[in-house]
């Protein structure tokens, strides 16, 4: 359950990932923030909530 807690809560603003990417493809921070944080942030706790559960369904 560690894993799940922290997950979607590590990439934003300053990770050395999002950075590189955001030099590869040449947006700012200002650009990409509302993207990377729906895909990076809100995706991975609405899935993992969803995941928590379906596991308190079966047990």
């Amino acid at each position: 359950m560690p894993s799940l807690a922290t997950t979607g809560l590590d990439v934003m603003p300053h990770s050395g990932a999002v950075i590189t990417a955001l030099a590869v493809v040449g947006l700012s921070h200002k650009q990409a923030y509302k993207p990377i944080f729906m895909l990076a942030v809100v995706t991975p706790i609405l899935t993992n909530a969803l995941a928590i559960v379906f596991a308190m369904t079966i047990y």
